[in-house]
């Protein structure tokens, strides 16, 4: 048994590095409405913005509407940021004026919103309940901590950018492969008749695919992190620095992970190797996206998908992103989507074997989840609790 000067400081460690599990429930449920106000104004927020510019961009838009939509949404994001200085220059009410404070922002996104959007009127009514019950979502996951575990993996996959120009220049056989591929007149006839409705169906089950995969060989590294390789690491050399350091030669008892941490450990891999996939992918679709407006003509756009135009004599249809139009030939938007998302499936598969992606990305990945689980053991061999 150790101490540890101050507890609130191995909490913001576990969060900051994305193991919210870890914790015990007591401390999850900490000011739970209050930490979840923030992410009930972000969903709010960001539903006004959708709708407003979904509004804006119809056919017969009504600004009044979308003004009233940009009006809520600006109250949402203001709202938290209001409210925190508040409370941070009246420190006189305590826990109970900053859980009014967090109500209120959550009344703002139950009760305002939908009276902002349809009045006061039977409409309004019907939407209540649905309004409920995302608040009640994301309280859920601010208490099992998805934005500790989401925040974690983006700064890792920020730091871990770099890796990704000498990733992208090892896919230089693939990139070759599939520019093949992108001038297959058959694959083009079928980008052109694939609804964008059908396309995300099949973006989805490339996604399905490559988390499975994914899911299944982070578990096995984890798995092997904490029985093959368990006796060659010293934790205490691992935990210096950290508000869980130990002295030299201090011995930690190891536990096996519970079900809830096993997930939290790999949710957090997975997600920041999905955000890797997720930037491969994405500049190979600008890649190709640029390579079609380039290289291909209409007039073979239009011979290769099989004269699907506007009107007969006319250059493809022009293609929509979101509802919203673009000056870039659907087919070609279609076309580019469908070959990187196809790439970005096989580079999940082939990094898993590749040496240099082990060394660049998924060894110091796996470093750094060493260091939180030796934490992990620390602090429940402090806390004097069995692994849950």
């Amino acid at each position: 048994m150790f101490a540890v000067p101050d507890m609130q400081q191995v909490h913001e460690w576990f969060l900051h590095r994305g193991l919210p599990l870890v914790l015990t429930r007591r401390v999850r449920a900490r000011r739970l409405i209050e930490r979840s106000a923030p992410m009930v104004s972000g969903v709010g927020a960001l539903t006004a913005v959708t709708m407003s510019l979904a509004e804006v961009t119809g056919d017969s838009p009504d600004y009044g509407y979308a003004v009233r939509l940009g009006v809520i949404a600006a109250v949402l994001v203001a709202a938290p940021f209001a409210l925190h200085l508040l409370h941070r220059l009246d420190t006189t009410r305590g826990e109970a004026g900053r859980r009014t404070a967090a109500l209120v922002v959550m009344a703002i996104f139950v009760v305002v919103m939908p009276v902002t959007v349809s009045g006061w009127s039977a409409a309004a009514a019907a939407e209540a309940p649905a309004f409920v019950v995302i608040t009640l979502l994301a309280i859920w996951l601010t208490y099992v901590g998805f934005g500790s575990i989401a925040a974690w993996a983006f700064r890792f996959a920020w730091v871990q950018l770099g890796a990704l120009g000498t990733l992208m220049s090892r896919a230089l056989p693939l990139l070759m492969l599939t520019v093949v591929v992108y001038f297959t007149g058959e694959l083009w006839q079928l980008a052109a008749r694939m609804t964008r409705q059908r396309l995300w169906q099949v973006i989805g089950f490339f996604a399905v695919v490559a988390l499975a995969f994914m899911v299944t060989t982070i578990r096995d590294e984890v798995r092997a992190l904490r029985e093959d390789r368990a006796e060659e690491t010293d934790p205490a050399g691992l935990l210096v620095g950290t508000p869980l350091a130990v002295p030299a030669g201090t011995r930690i008892p190891r536990t096996a992970l519970s079900r809830a941490e096993q997930v939290n450990v790999v949710a957090v891999m997975v997600v920041s190797q999905a955000i890797q996939v997720v930037f491969f992918t994405a500049g190979l679709f600008a890649f190709f996206l640029a390579l079609g407006i380039i290289a291909v003509p209409d007039d073979v756009a239009v011979l290769w998908s099989a004269e699907q135009t506007c009107a007969v004599g006319e250059p493809p249809c022009a293609g929509t992103w979101f509802g919203i139009h673009v000056p870039i030939p659907q087919t070609v938007a279609h076309m580019s989507l469908f070959v990187a998302v196809l790439s970005g499936l096989y580079f999940t598969v082939s990094t898993s074997v590749d040496p240099l992606y082990r060394q660049r990305f998924f060894d110091p990945l796996i470093a750094d989840v060493a260091v939180s689980l030796a934490g992990r053991d620390a602090y429940l061999d402090l806390e004097g609790r069995p692994a849950r």
